[in-house]
């Protein structure tokens, strides 16, 4: 996991950012579920609802991914 970490903020040409962006997709999931939730008992359809959760959570695993599989690619 070190080397990991380390190619991504050395060599990933896009890395630094990708980081971030992980980090800002957790905080968002963290703060955005309650609201999603709140505006459902509220009265929003469940349609959006369940696209807000996909949106949401989508994002920030595939911006986990996505430089995780190519690092596991290069290294076959």
């Amino acid at each position: 996991m070190k080397n990991y970490f380390k190619w991504l903020l050395t060599e990933h040409k896009y890395g630094k950012i990708k980081l971030l962006l992980l980090i800002f997709g957790v905080y968002q999931c963290v703060s955005l579920t309650d609201d999603f939730y709140y505006e459902y008992l509220d009265g929003m359809p469940l349609l959006p609802l369940i696209v807000g959760y996909i949106a949401l959570y989508g994002f920030t695993i595939g911006i986990a991914l996505q430089p995780y599989l190519l690092y596991k690619e290069l290294n076959r």
